[in-house]
């Protein structure tokens, strides 16, 4: 399909589509889920402070955020008079930029893929580069980037197994945009193999690896790991399974793996985070059913030193990572349920093994590379997550030797945000800058 063809197919499309389009969008609207119409109609609040290269990085929601944080660092400390901006398409990930991303000079929310919305957009952030963070891919974007002669690229690329299934619907659509992609970095040989068979050119696909593994995340030292403890009334040599980032169907699961763990570990404390702080309720609705006092990180009501409820639900937005250190055990949510995985390598980054669901399909590659480091464990279901649980509780030796293990697994596979900001700077300086990658 030419690219002229493609563009009235696909706006012709987006016009047939558009009244259920708009219906949906009025429901999200309406319910407090799609906030920031001025700028997702490309209206997009820019200041002109001078600055070069500027830059347009692109994270949907939190796990994208995550991992642009520590490109923007690199890429502030290659170019210290860059301006970097960050559009997210997600409420979570805008409120995420404010907490993990110091330094952006502004966020805003992605216009949506209208021509009119593209152009308008572009035009107030005029970026000498867009970086599209995992492969966010927006056809009219692109195009009008393309004709703007606005170089795009994308970073810690990757392509899930449902993305996969779902592009290939849409592939005379993906391959369009993605010929217009400049350079393509992907997280692993598999994804880099998936974006070619998208209809990315294969010469300017290049395997780089994952900026997660560079996150700025070092092991609390245990004076903070004391305090923190005692701020969330844990008291001192209590076991601790932390859960993070959890979803509508996992909890349940865990719940019943945490009250037979008690039978064997009674001063076994749990902290909860579930991935979406407004389900806090909920979720003290169910540990109620399960028979289980809690207490809400943010009310208050922790009593330092320990003596509170065996169940803090963390409510907070941006503590999840550092909360990982207090942890003996850990589990990661999204992936007993079918949504794909979150961020396992939060407590890696902490000395912690980690347990984690089958359903990993969005981080597939550092899944492998925890669980082939023997520091994760991927487990059926509540009842296996049990078993491991206990397994691991019941051997302080092998917890030392793994606390080792997972540091080591993370400073083996840093480097990856710097070469993929030697990419971005080389795209928006026209190859001035060289490229490492």
């Amino acid at each position: 399909m030419t690219s002229t063809l493609a563009f009235y197919t696909y706006n012709l499309l987006l016009l047939a589509l558009s009244p259920v389009g708009a219906a949906y969008l009025g429901w999200r609207t309406a319910t407090g889920k799609q906030p920031g119409w001025a700028e997702r109609l490309g209206y997009v609040p820019v200041d002109q402070t001078p600055g070069s290269p500027r830059i347009w990085l692109h994270a949907v929601s939190a796990g994208e955020v995550a991992a642009a944080a520590p490109l923007l660092r690199e890429l502030l400390a290659k170019a210290p008079d860059a301006r970097v901006y960050l559009s997210t398409i997600t409420s979570t990930g805008r409120q995420m930029v404010a907490s993990a991303c110091g330094g952006a000079a502004g966020s805003f929310y992605f216009p949506l893929d209208t021509p009119g919305a593209a152009r308008r957009a572009l035009s107030r952030v005029r970026p000498d580069v867009i970086a599209l963070v995992e492969g966010d891919v927006w056809p009219n974007f692109v195009h009008q980037a393309s004709l703007q002669g606005v170089p795009v690229v994308i970073v810690n690329g990757r392509v899930s197994d449902r993305g996969y299934r779902r592009a290939r619907y849409i592939r005379p659509f993906l391959s369009w945009a993605l010929r217009s992609v400049r350079w393509l970095g992907a997280q692993t040989e598999l994804d880099a193999e998936r974006l070619v068979s998208l209809g990315a050119p294969r010469h300017a696909v290049t395997v780089v690896g994952n900026t997660k593994f560079d996150a700025n995340l070092c092991p609390l030292p245990p004076t903070e790991v004391s305090a923190l403890r005692s701020q969330l009334g844990i008291e001192p040599g209590a076991p601790v399974l932390v859960a993070g980032s959890t979803r509508p169907g996992e909890e349940e699961q865990l719940l019943r793996a945490y009250k037979k763990l008690l039978a064997e570990f009674p001063n076994l404390r749990l902290v909860i985070a579930p991935r979406h702080v407004e389900r806090t309720t909920e979720i003290e609705s169910l540990l109620k059913d399960a028979g289980c006092r809690s207490v809400r990180r943010s009310s208050g009501a922790v009593q330092p030193g320990g003596g509170n409820a065996p169940v803090v639900i963390l409510d907070t937005m941006g503590e999840l990572a550092s909360v990982f250190a207090v942890a003996t055990v850990a589990f990661v949510g999204g992936s007993l349920v079918p949504i794909g995985g979150h961020n396992i390598l939060q407590p890696i980054a902490q000395g912690k093994p980690v347990m984690f669901g089958p359903h990993v399909n969005s981080i597939r590659g550092v899944a492998a590379a925890v669980v082939d480091a023997g520091v994760g464990f991927m487990v059926a279901d509540g009842d296996e997550l049990a078993s491991r649980a206990s397994e691991l509780l019941a051997d302080p030796v092998r917890l030392d030797a793994l606390e080792t293990a997972c540091i080591e697994l993370m400073e083996r596979n840093r480097g990856a945000a710097a070469r993929y900001a030697d990419a971005v700077l080389r795209a928006a300086t026209n190859g001035r800058m060289p490229l490492n990658a």
